[in-house]
């Protein structure tokens, strides 16, 4: 699995999505829904004077808007205000993770995993010149096949056995496995497999319930009945089986623009393949040591909900 020397030395402006979409920090959430939505991305920097000052990501999004418009979020049916984020300065990231242009390859993939984030900044004098990403990692994996081994089968790279979670279970009780297992679980229904939830799922669902809960408070109504994980999971499930080629694989994950194959045989559930996972089988050909998982997702912060809670009511934890 010996990788020539140009792939380990290839520097990222040659990887990188030039001219990403950017944001400042005045922007609104809603617009910054949009905008992601419109383009299919999932990271927004936040530049002025193209300084980098942070980053936004789909789920810091997901986890302060619940996917809600600012009406529904930010006022309950009467007009009366709601606590809340509203623009990108309140919910986005700093310090950011970033690195030189001209760093290698294997730069990337380490912060990738090593601080559990979807994308890298690349600065060129401190300014933003462009943007490396989980997606641009895999269309590499996918053009260097043959010398990666990326023809192993997918159980060889995948989490064995499956990280599930019960359909019933509670929205934390769930992040709290996801904080020992991974972005993704597998929710079982007698014994098979009836859908996944991501972290991202995790964080609409969370947003709502706190949402939702201070609506009800504000208009003198009891709060709804708190979700469980089958009310958020997806049952449009993409898999694949233990002995499927990691490259066939990678390109699923692309294709479908997924982060996770649940690995079935016979139907029975057996693993789940990531695309952190595959980010690191392609770290370690180029010579990466293994790297510990960072305990909180999205680089080091507990995942809690982004409306924001008087000092006698703390925001939802991310579970045990």
């Amino acid at each position: 699995m010996e990788a020539p020397e140009p792939i380990r030395t290839r520097p990222l402006r040659e990887v990188m999505s030039t001219n990403p979409v950017i944001v400042d920090r005045a922007t609104t959430l809603d617009e910054a829904l949009s905008l992601l939505e419109h383009y299919d991305i999932r990271h927004l920097p936040v530049v002025e004077c193209n300084r980098l000052l942070g980053i936004l990501s789909d789920r810091d999004l997901r986890l302060a808007t619940g996917l809600y418009p600012a009406e529904r979020r930010l006022a309950d049916a009467a007009g009366r205000p709601l606590p809340g984020a509203a623009r990108v300065e309140d919910v986005m990231r700093q310090p950011v993770h970033s690195l030189p242009e001209d760093a290698a390859v294997p730069a990337a993939i380490e912060c990738l995993l090593r601080h559990e984030i979807g994308s890298v900044p690349l600065l060129q004098d401190e300014c933003l010149v462009g943007l490396v990403t989980e997606t641009d990692l895999l269309r590499l994996y996918l053009e260097l096949r043959g010398t990666l081994g990326s023809d192993a089968p997918a159980r060889t790279a995948a989490e064995t056995p499956m990280p599930t979670v019960a359909g019933d279970a509670s929205l934390p009780e769930a992040l709290g496995r996801i904080a020992r297992h991974g972005q993704h679980l597998g929710v079982l229904a007698e014994g098979r497999l009836a859908g996944i939830v991501s972290e991202r799922d995790l964080g609409v669902g969370i947003a709502r319930a706190a949402i939702q809960a201070a609506r009800a408070e504000s208009e003198g109504r009891c709060a709804p009945v708190a979700p469980r994980v089958c009310d958020v999971m997806t049952t449009r499930l993409v898999t694949a089986a233990p002995e499927t080629p990691l490259w066939t694989c990678a390109a699923r994950l692309l294709d479908q623009g997924i982060g996770a194959l649940p690995l079935l045989a016979d139907e029975r559930p057996v693993g789940m393949l990531t695309v952190q996972h595959l980010l690191a089988h392609l770290g370690k050909a180029l010579g990466l040591a293994e790297l510990p998982r960072a305990r909180a997702p999205g680089g080091g912060a507990a995942l809690t909900s982004g409306v924001k809670r008087p000092a006698a009511q703390p925001a939802q934890d991310r579970g045990p």
